[in-house]
Parts: structure tokens; sequence; C-alpha cells
């Protein structure tokens, strides 16, 4: 079924000295409705290594967890990473993806996506890729690896106009930054470091730590962020640890819950204007992909029907019902 979101938005008097906006928790309800949606993807970090007692990552630990809304029951979708990106934007994803992409072909999906909605629905959407030499590059290239750049994937028409390559997302320069800028951002924001940024990288998770605290110190100053209108939801593809095995099904709560796949347990922080607070609700993959969906009135997807979205948490809105097509079963095993 389609969702939009239910929005109470009290609207500021102009004044020549606002205030600006901090990242996160700031008092008073929204002064504007969520337009865009930004996802950013890490790699490859299990929750303890990012919060928690034992983290090595001080920035999310003792900053975002503590000032933006943290998902503390949060869930890949299955290993390996590839899978990760696709389940996310597709609610499901093929079965070739869980050995990796080496190639395009390789993990070729005909599933309906967030990318192919937004294109035939009033909205739009655009992926920011740090260190991609061209738009819509089909092939390896140092620090860029294809299986990390979902909208490849799917055979999209807007690929070569909407598959951005960024030299480096933290600068005041390029298209992410002009859109943040120029007020410009998409719908859906797909955000793609590189592979020494990405927690993947010879210093992992401490590296992915300080380029995301450049990042988000960029983006919040900008007027897009600043307007009220941008989410930002940050999280990691998946974790490591001895249960993880290619094609594992992350989705599966009992097990999750019961400690039994600990490998399937990420962070995810909420970084918008108004959120706050740790939820321990469970969350995965597919809920990221309800959340798109909803906010923008789209028909849920696969396994998105039976997700946990974001709204309702965090100090998000909730999400309230329109007018709704019939909703797909939850299918959080892989399609051919």
């Amino acid at each position: 079924m389609a969702l939009v979101a239910a929005w109470t938005v009290v609207a500021q008097p102009a004044s020549a000295t606002a205030v600006p906006l901090a990242l996160c928790a700031n008092p008073g309800p929204p002064t504007s409705p969520i337009q865009h949606v930004m996802i950013v993807m890490l790699e490859n970090q299990s929750f303890p290594a990012v919060v928690g007692p034992k983290s090595k990552a001080p920035y999310e630990n003792g900053t975002l967890a503590v000032q933006c809304g943290l998902a503390t029951t949060m869930f890949g979708v299955t290993h390996t990473s590839a899978a990760n990106y696709l389940a996310t934007t597709a609610g499901t994803f093929p079965a070739s993806t869980v050995g990796g992409c080496g190639t395009v072909k390789a993990c070729s999906s005909t599933s309906d996506n967030l990318f192919r909605q937004l294109s035939y629905a009033p909205g739009s959407w655009r992926a920011y890729e740090e260190s991609m030499p061209s738009p819509c590059f089909g092939a390896g290239a140092p620090g860029y690896k294809i299986g990390h750049n979902p909208a490849l994937f799917y055979h999209l028409a807007a690929c070569s106009r909407s598959d951005m390559a960024v030299p480096d997302l933290t600068a005041q320069s390029g298209a992410l930054w002009e859109d943040l800028s120029s007020q410009t951002m998409p719908s859906l924001a797909w955000v793609t470091p590189n592979l020494t940024d990405d927690g993947e990288g010879p210093q992992t998770v401490a590296a992915a730590d300080a380029w995301l605290q450049r990042f988000l110190t960029t983006v919040a100053a900008t007027p897009a962020y600043q307007s009220g209108s941008l989410l930002v939801v940050v999280t990691y593809d998946e974790g490591t640890g001895p249960d993880s095995k290619r094609g594992e099904d992350c989705t599966n709560q009992a097990a999750d819950l019961a400690g039994l796949q600990g490998s399937c347990h990420i962070a995810a922080f909420v970084v918008y204007p108004w959120a706050s607070g740790a939820d321990p609700t469970f969350f995965d993959h597919y809920s990221l992909t309800r959340t798109v969906e909803e906010i923008f009135g789209l028909p849920l997807l696969a396994g998105a029907a039976t997700a946990t979205s974001l709204l309702g948490h965090f100090g998000l809105p909730a999400a309230a019902l329109s007018h709704h097509q019939p909703g797909r079963p939850r299918q959080p095993a892989p399609t051919g």
C-alpha cells in the first residue's frame, strides 16, 4: 500500500537574526515537511564497533548517538554487501548479488525499485558516488566499487544523468554541494563514500567515522538542511562476525533478537533537525525502503510491505493512510 506522512508544521516568523538549526534535537515541531531523503551507506561494521563501550567511532558514538536518532535494533538483510544495497533500494535482491558483483550483468535486476518509482512519480532521484570516474560508470576503479552503486543494476534510463560522479563528497564543490547549496536536492539522494571513507578501507571504522563527521558538518550548514526539509539516514550495509555467511537471512527477527546473528546487527542514525532519542524497535534495510515510499506516497515494494517504517519514531511524523494499492507480502528471500 502507498502511505504518506502526516505532517504538523508550524510556520516561523521571518527574522533577520534567525538562529541556525543544530544538527538534531532542536526544540519545537518541524517548520517544514520532509521533502528530501538522503541515505548514506557505510560498510562492514557491526553495531558494537560503532556504538557502545567498545566503539571505535567517537563521532558516531559520542555525537550522533547522543544528539540524533539512534536505532539500537537495526539489522541488514543478508551478506554480502551488494545484496544489501539492492535490498534497500528495491525491497528484495537477486540471488546472484550475495556473491558480490564483479560486473553489472552479474547482478542485473528487473525488480521495481525506488529509483524507477521516483522516475515515474512526482519526484526525482540522484546517486552521489565518491571517486566514480564518470556518471553511471559500470566498472571498478581506484576507490570505487560497482557493488556499492545500486542504480547501475536496474537498467535505468536516467542513470547517465542521475548517477553522479563526485570526487570528494566533503568538498564545497561538485554535484552534491551544488544541490545542497542551491536547494535543488532530489526527492531521494543516495550517497556512497569511496573505499577509503566507507569503513571498508585500511583504517576501517575510524576512517569512516572521521569522514562522516566532515560530511555531516558540511551538510548541516547548507540551505537544504537548514530549511528543515532534508532527512538524512546513515547506516551500514552489514556487520561482521563468526555467524556471517553469504545469503544469511538477517531479517529473521527471532534469530536476530536471540543474539544468534551478530554480524547482521548494524548501527543506523536518523539525522534530522528535530530527531532525537534511541529507539529499540526492530528495523532492517527494508525499513528504509518503506520510509522513502511512505514519505513520497509510493506503493510499497516487496519486503517494505511488512517492514517497520522509521516514521513515527525518533521525532519523525507518523505515516497516515492515503489512497493505496494492495501491498505485496514481504519477501526477505532473494529473487532470481
